[in-house]
């Protein structure tokens, strides 16, 4: 199993881009997570959210960061900081576009001997 850990300054992104994963990628080998927003709804990102999400997916092969804004991956980097070196080992912080970055990842992995190929061609967008 790949997860996804979705981040955005606004969780209704999140959210949606999730929903339209789940609905349209078809995927058994990928799972989305929101993890966009702040707790009390207002915009902005959280390390904690983040490393929670990436916990909650830490038995995963592979867990991939897909951001928005700046902020988005300062607060990514952080959570991944905070994670031991066995899970950090598992994360990694792609740089693509929010929505397309992982959206395709999400319908062309199909086992991690892809992974690779799917995130050089998600980063050259």
């Amino acid at each position: 199993m790949i997860s996804l850990i979705l981040v955005a300054h606004s969780k209704m992104i999140t959210d949606g881009l999730k929903h339209m994963i789940d609905g349209m990628a078809n995927n058994n080998n990928v799972t989305a997570i929101s993890a966009g927003g702040m707790e009390n709804g207002a915009f902005g990102t959280n390390p904690i959210t983040i490393y929670d999400a990436i916990i909650a997916e830490s038995e995963s092969e592979k867990i991939l960061i897909f951001t928005d804004l700046g902020s988005a991956v300062l607060s990514a980097e952080m959570a991944i900081d905070m994670l031991t070196s066995e899970v950090q080992s598992k994360v990694s912080l792609v740089d693509a576009p929010l929505v397309e970055g992982a959206f395709i990842t999400a319908v062309q992995i199909t086992d991690l001997n892809n992974l690779d190929d799917v995130i050089a061609e998600v980063e050259e967008m």
